[in-house]
């Protein structure tokens, strides 16, 4: 039973790649993404997806002080018992597969259409709201941005921002 279990998910995960249209427009699909990681970084070489955030704080005049930008996810530093418990590393990874989609939402997002309609968009103000939280405490305003980031051997050569969310307040 197992086996023909495992043999049916490879025979449908073949069917996909093998399938000419690259996005599947199917509610139920949409929503069971989450379980699957976003292959399109295998598609071309280039720029990848960073998310990036910032907060401020106001001061006694009443105007902005804000932080540097923060990246959201740098990479965890790896344990030699991460061999048997590693759920600080499957929880960045995690991330980087919902800030993957959030880029590929964006990619496929019909021009002039507003970006925080997308559920992946709600899903990144979350997700960096929790991350400032912890590097920065307490802070009454923030803002994030999705760049895309070349690298080559010498460092980064090339970046762009795809999108940047407007100032929100706390």
């Amino acid at each position: 039973m197992t086996e023909t279990l495992l043999v049916l998910y490879f025979a449908i995960l073949l069917g996909s790649l093998l399938f000419k249209s690259r996005v599947i427009h199917s509610q139920w699909l949409f929503l069971l993404r989450a379980f699957f990681p976003n292959w399109k970084f295998f598609d071309v070489v280039g720029h990848v997806p960073h998310l990036v955030a910032r907060s401020a704080q106001s001061d006694a005049t009443g105007q902005l002080v804000w932080t540097d930008w923060l990246l959201i996810y740098p990479r965890r530093t790896r344990r030699w018992w991460h061999l048997f418990h590693n759920a600080d590393t499957n929880l960045g990874l995690g991330q980087q597969n919902l800030v993957s989609h959030f880029w590929s939402d964006l990619d496929e997002l019909p021009d002039g259409d507003d970006a925080r309609q997308l559920v992946t968009y709600t899903l990144m103000e979350r997700l960096v709201q929790a991350q400032l939280q912890v590097h920065h405490g307490t802070y009454s305003h923030w803002q994030f941005e999705l760049r895309m980031v070349l690298n080559d051997s010498k460092g980064v050569c090339d970046t762009y921002t795809m999108v940047q969310s407007l100032v929100c307040a706390c």
